[in-house]
């Protein structure tokens, strides 16, 4: 059952791609991304749509619960190497990563334990703990990266985002 399962979502993949160049679509000839954007991986996030981008403006790093760790500290430094010079952190509303580090679940620490140590001494509600991570990890990436860093919300109850330094 589960192999038919993932062999219909990667025909669904297949089937996608063929209609994306039935459509004719505008390839960018380069990437040369302006902004950097350090997101959750939550599928309800497209930066290239919530910003209304266009490909190749945008330099994105996804993991759950936006974390600024190693791997995504080296490809924002490779932006740089791209010539991006800003950085956007996107946080955003009904965030699962933030939730199991409020609530304590086991099993995924490299995930909840940087979260942890942003929420230490903030309310346990879920959208203003979210809040908090993206602000507590813009702050860091200021410090290593040494480009302005913007931290933003993003209700997915909405659409919109809310700017938050």
């Amino acid at each position: 059952m589960e192999e038919a399962r993932q062999h219909s979502a990667l025909e669904e993949l297949r089937a996608g791609n063929a209609r994306f160049l039935a459509s004719e679509p505008d390839l960018p000839e380069a990437h040369r991304p302006q902004v950097a954007v350090l997101t959750c991986a939550d599928a309800r996030l497209d930066p290239y749509r919530i910003f209304d981008a266009k490909p190749g403006q945008l330099f994105i790093v996804r993991n759950a619960g936006n974390i600024a760790d190693e791997l995504a500290m080296a490809s924002l430094r490779f932006a740089r190497s791209l010539g991006v010079e800003e950085v956007v952190v996107l946080g955003h509303s009904d965030c699962g990563a933030v939730q199991a580090a409020l609530n304590g679940v086991d099993g995924f620490d490299p995930i909840t334990t940087p979260i942890q140590t942003h929420l230490s001494g903030t309310s346990q509600d879920l959208t203003e703990a979210a809040a908090a991570h993206a602000q507590a990890t813009a702050g860091r990436l200021r410090e290593r990266l040494g480009v302005p860093v913007q931290a933003a919300f993003y209700r997915v109850e909405e659409g919109s985002v809310q700017w938050l330094d």
